[in-house]
């Protein structure tokens, strides 16, 4: 299968971590590989044939095609084994991940490697014969080149790239993070991908250090062969892994529930022991769709069906079924006349259990502060040292570009040395005015109270139902008034419904609230989470179904029940 002598360096014993040992088990200047010294050796032996061909020359031979394809090969394989060790190690020593994966991640590529056919015996002789029908094809109507020695370079190349992406490495460190249990999700390989975290998109103009500079003229420079083209999404992520593990014949195991569930939970400030619960219904459950799958396009992502599992728990254990819950928060400051701190008052001296009126309050609070901008877009600085060291690394931008992005900087800098100095006497400012007005304290609680009594708060519910509505709206939901009589108790479900010829979600607000916290926090849309909801809904009232039905339980008796299902229906003109 790799019986080629350039092959040999995916097995170097630079890789070979083993999984108890703490990583790295050796330091980084002993990490630099054979290859460049191999592919020198083959140069050398090749003779006038591993030399540029003549200017007259315009075609390459197929033992110039087939020694060029070798060494090519050569240095893109042991350049990706070198990414893919760098980013064990960033996770082992940035991200806390456990030191296992360093011991799963060869295994998993090494057996990636062979299932492509690169390194075996006939996939140089492949690339000549696809080489020679290509440069067929292109030469119908159109005049040949003076050399064709850079279009068979690229040619090989690109060859290599369909074959093994650059991002596959990506796609086996998320895999060794999932076998080995590890609460990390594609979401963060990718957000740490994109900030220059995890060795990716810049990692090309560190490579000359690992293995070295083309040794042959004729070879591509590294920041051309390394340089990523694209980075995928999270789902496409997924998909990719899930592609790769059918590949190898890798059985992978579901989804680590307990571990997501508990950081979602512990990024959305929720309560521990909501995760029992939750587990439960997991089990109950058990989604097919909590495996990784090899389709981006059918199903939904892992960390979706997570989230999915979490809701549903929320809206059993908390009854969350359109009794109007964000709305009677609302009614706090109609009943208080008073002021704005009665309201918060009210707020604080009630009882500490944890009800669906906090939930929905932590959540809302949660909302505004969970930051979905990465490091780079925090301010134009940030965004421009972002730009140089990643976007543009390796390239000569022009001189206009060069000065264009110096005078942004500068004016950046301008700007915030004049905004700390507004801020300083704002400051100044604030703290004379509350001296003076401690000094007439009495006068300024009368004038406040004054000012609070001439607000009308039903004008502020009816503002805070107005933004709910077309909030709502922009995301394709429909907003639904809560139940003011109900025949019976149950959990609801949802239905879709088609409005000018398009399809609406109707719900209540409560409901939304839950949904647009935690996409949110998946980063995904609403309307997708909410699908996988409804299928998971479904599924556990056809258990409940069933269930009743085996055992013979009277439908009467078995009404009323926490887990009661009423569909929902909305009628809209």
């Amino acid at each position: 299968m790799a019986s080629d002598s350039d092959c040999e360096v995916i097995a170097s014993d630079s890789f070979s971590v083993g999984p108890r040992r703490r990583f790295p088990s050796r330091p980084a200047s002993s990490w630099t590989m054979s290859a460049p010294r191999k592919v020198a050796a083959e140069a050398s032996e090749a003779g006038p044939s591993t030399s540029r061909p003549p200017p007259g020359k315009s075609t390459c031979s197929s033992t110039e095609i087939e020694t060029i394809a070798r060494a090519i090969r050569a240095r893109y394989l042991e350049g990706l084994q070198v990414m893919l060790q760098k980013q064990c190690e960033v996770l082992v020593e940035t991200f806390k991940v456990s030191p296992i994966i360093c011991g799963m991640e060869p295994s998993m590529w090494l057996r990636y490697v062979a299932s492509t056919g690169v390194c075996k015996d006939d996939w140089v002789a492949l690339v000549i014969t696809n080489w020679k029908d290509h440069r067929a094809e292109q030469a119908k109507g159109t005049k040949k080149n003076s050399s064709e020695e850079g279009a068979v370079v690229h040619f090989i190349h690109r060859t290599l790239r369909e074959l093994i992406p650059i991002y596959s490495t990506l796609a086996v460190s998320f895999l060794a993070c999932h076998l080995a249990r590890e609460p990390v999700l594609p979401t963060d390989i990718v957000d740490w991908a994109l900030e220059a975290k995890l060795p990716y998109l810049s990692f090309f103009l560190e490579m000359d250090g690992y293995i070295g500079s083309p040794s042959v003229a004729r070879q591509m420079k590294n920041r051309t062969m390394f340089r990523p083209a694209l980075l995928l999404g999270s789902r496409q992520l997924e998909a990719v892994a899930g592609k790769i593990a059918k590949k190898i014949g890798l059985e992978l195991p579901p989804v680590n529930f307990y571990a997501a569930a508990r950081r979602c939970l512990e990024e959305l400030q929720l309560p521990m022991g909501i995760l029992p619960r939750a587990c439960r219904v997991y089990e109950w459950l058990l989604p097919d769709k909590i495996w990784i799958s090899e389709n981006d396009l059918s199903g939904f992502p892992t960390l979706v069906v997570v989230m999915s599992v979490l809701i549903i728990t929320l809206r059993i254990l908390y009854d969350v079924n359109g009794y109007g819950t964000w709305e009677k928060s609302l009614g706090c400051i109609a009943d208080k006349q008073n002021s704005m701190e009665d309201c918060f008052g009210m707020e604080s001296s009630t009882s500490s259990e944890f009800d669906a009126s906090e939930l929905l309050r932590v959540l809302e609070a949660v909302h505004k502060d969970i930051e979905v901008k990465h490091d780079y877009s925090k301010d134009l600085n940030s965004y421009l040292t972002y730009y140089e060291d990643v976007i543009s690394a390796g390239m000569n931008p022009k001189l206009h570009l060069t000065k264009a992005i110096e005078r942004c900087r500068n004016i950046f800098v301008k700007n915030e040395h004049r905004n700390m100095n507004k801020k300083r006497s704002i400051d100044v400012a604030t703290t004379s005015f509350e001296s003076r007005a401690h000094l007439k304290s009495g006068t300024w609680k009368k004038k406040l109270s004054s000012n609070n009594c001439d607000v009308d708060p039903l004008l502020g519910i009816e503002r805070a139902l107005d933004r709910m509505r077309f909030e709502m709206e922009e995301n394709w939901f429909f907003y639904i008034a809560p139940f003011t009589k109900r025949k019976t108790k149950g959990y609801i479900t949802y239905k879709r419904v088609r409005m000018c010829k398009m399809h609406i979600y109707a719900v209540h607000a409560d409901y939304y609230i839950l949904l647009r916290a935690f996409s949110k926090l998946a980063k995904v849309d609403m309307r997708l989470l909410h699908a996988s909801t409804l299928e998971l809904e479904r599924k556990l009232a056809w258990f409940e179904e069933r269930i009743r039905t085996s055992l013979n339980v009277p439908k009467d008796l078995s009404q009323g029940g926490p887990v009661e299902y009423c569909e929902m229906e909305v009628e809209l003109c």
